[in-house]
C-alpha cells in the first residue's frame, strides 16, 4: 500500500483504540506512552501511574488484595449506595469529556488527530458551518502542522455544563502556548470555547465553537 494508506489506516486503529480508552475513563496519554516503547520491550506501570492515568480505580497509596488473602467469612455483606444522580453524573462525564480532548490537542500529531476522529460525530456544527468529519480533521492536521509544539491548559473554574435529555453544552476557557521550531515562531494567548455533546455509550461532539482572546 501506499504511504498515504497506511497512515490513514494506522491513525483509523489509533482511534478506534483511543476511542475505547475514553469508553472505559482512562486517560488517553497511556496510549501515547505505550507508543514511547519497542514492540519487543515491555513496561509496566506503577500504582500510581496506574491511578494518574485511571487504569485502576485503586488509590496509589492502597495495596490490591488477592481474593486468596481473603477469608470468604470476612467478607462483609455489601450496602447498596444511593444511586448517584444522573444529571450531575452526565455533567461529570462531559466536562471530563472536553477536557482531556483539549489538552490532548497538545500530542503529538498522530494521536492528537485520532482523538479528534474517535471524538467527533461523523458531521458537526463547526463554528457555524455543518461540516464532515473528514474536513474537521483536515482542518486540524493543518493546524498542527503549522504549530508542531503545542500545550493547552483548562481554566478549571472557567468551565459551564448544561445538560437535557441527552445532550451537555460545555463551554469555558483555557490557555495556549503553540511553537514553531522550524520557523522560529511561537504565538500564545486565551480562547474561549464552546462544545454541543451527544451523550450515550459512545460521546460525540455534534457541535463546536470558540473564539480566541489575546
Amino acid at each position: 500500500m501506499s504511504n498515504e494508506e497506511a497512515a490513514a489506516r494506522f491513525q483509523l486503529g489509533t482511534a478506534e483504540i483511543i476511542s475505547y480508552v475514553i469508553e472505559m475513563g482512562v486517560d488517553p496519554k497511556l496510549m501515547e506512552l505505550a507508543s514511547s516503547y519497542d514492540k519487543h520491550d515491555i513496561r509496566y506501570l506503577s500504582a500510581s501511574e496506574m491511578a494518574e492515568l485511571r487504569v485502576t480505580n485503586v488509590e496509589a497509596n492502597q495495596s490490591p488484595v488477592g481474593t486468596s488473602q481473603v477469608s470468604t467469612r470476612q467478607i462483609p455483606v455489601p450496602v447498596r449506595a444511593p444511586a448517584p444522580d444522573a444529571g450531575r453524573q452526565m455533567e461529570s462525564v462531559a466536562v471530563a469529556f472536553i477536557k482531556d480532548l483539549i489538552e490532548h490537542h497538545g500530542d503529538n500529531n498522530d494521536f492528537a488527530l485520532a482523538q479528534v476522529q474517535a471524538s467527533y460525530a461523523p458531521t458537526v456544527d463547526y463554528y457555524g458551518k455543518l461540516t464532515n468529519l473528514s474536513s474537521i480533521i483536515q482542518d486540524k492536521r493543518n493546524y498542527y502542522q503549522r504549530w508542531p509544539e503545542r500545550e493547552y491548559s483548562v481554566r478549571d473554574d472557567s468551565i459551564m455544563v448544561t445538560c437535557a435529555d441527552d445532550r451537555c453544552v460545555v463551554s469555558g476557557l483555557y490557555d495556549w502556548v503553540v511553537r514553531s521550531p522550524s520557523t522560529h515562531k511561537q504565538e500564545k494567548g486565551a480562547a474561549n470555547f464552546s462544545y454541543t455533546i451527544s451523550i450515550g455509550p459512545y460521546p460525540k461532539i455534534i457541535a463546536e465553537t470558540g473564539n480566541v482572546q489575546r
